[in-house]
């Protein structure tokens, strides 16, 4: 039997040519994007009553789910117009419309950093087409004014009304309804989204 010694740098790049096709494997077997697919924060969650989906059946609610995650996304990103596209233009809110909420986003993002959500919601009411679902949810808005700052809370809601709507085969949000009150620098009473 024959031992033979490698040298140390032959070993770290037999070490490193292995571990690299391993990775890649992994990527490429596991469907792992090459950072282009952005991955929610940890800030971020959404809780609701398991009923739902029985309610709802499996498509619907996952379309549903598919709206409320692609609001999160649009929100950490800050990317006004995908955020602004989850909204009917028959948005209702109050007072606001679709165009008061755009410039309502448009100052949370250009004040705030890492924004992200907090939400327990139950499912209220579903039409027979299941072409509109009322959930009551209550949650937080948190972003971070500062760099060296922690995040606070920029809106808060208790038992508030979402109302999405299926229009040309896509959900939107229609309105949300709830009790009414001052929130931080808004001159009128104002939930944005969620």
């Amino acid at each position: 039997m024959t031992f033979r010694l490698n040298h140390l740098g032959t070993v770290n790049r037999l070490f490193i040519m292995c571990g690299a096709s391993v990775l890649i494997a992994a990527a490429v077997f596991t469907g792992t994007a090459s950072g282009t697919e952005h991955r929610l924060s940890d800030k971020y969650s959404m809780k609701i009553d398991p009923a739902a989906k029985q309610q709802l059946g499996e498509k619907t609610f996952n379309e549903v789910m598919a709206f409320f995650h692609s609001a999160e996304k649009a929100i950490e990103t800050k990317d006004l117009e995908a955020l602004m596209a989850l909204y009917s233009d028959n948005y209702s809110d109050g007072v606001h419309d679709k165009s008061s909420a755009e410039l309502i986003w448009a100052r949370i993002f250009a004040t705030f950093e890492n924004i992200a959500m907090h939400h327990n919601m139950k499912l209220e009411k579903a039409s027979s087409g299941k072409n509109m679902v009322v959930f009551q949810c209550s949650g937080l808005l948190l972003g971070v004014p500062d760099v060296k700052k922690v995040p606070i809370t920029i809106d808060n809601w208790t038992n508030q009304e979402h109302v999405l709507v299926k229009e040309a085969g896509k959900w939107k949000l229609i309105g949300t309804y709830g009790t009414e009150r001052k929130r931080l620098w808004f001159d009128k009473p104002m939930h944005p989204l969620f």
